[in-house]
């Protein structure tokens, strides 16, 4: 039968040890959560880009719609001006 003596040692190294462990945990915990508050604002971060990055997409392909029309415009006037030439050249030539 172990003594009180040993007993009690046992009991004083677990008490410690286990002390020591929750001092370990402790400090693991707090350098998780410091790491994981900074992977927040890297979030936040890259999600802010992220908007930034579809406005200037929707910027973009809006500006880039406006630039078709006003091309397409300019191609049917072109035409346009051409059939009138042409229409001119046969008149000439019928008049004749």
């Amino acid at each position: 039968m172990a003594t009180f003596q040993s007993i009690y040692n046992r009991i004083e190294y677990n008490v410690k040890e286990g002390a020591e462990k929750i001092r370990g945990l402790q400090q693991e915990n707090a350098r998780l959560e410091a790491e994981n508050q900074t992977l927040k604002e890297r979030q936040q971060e890259l999600e802010h880009l992220l908007d930034d990055a579809k406005e200037r997409i929707k910027l973009i392909t809006i500006t880039e719609t406006i630039i078709n029309k006003e091309h397409k415009q300019e191609i049917k006037k072109q035409i346009k001006d051409w059939v009138q030439e042409i229409d001119k050249c046969i008149n000439l030539l019928t008049t004749k």
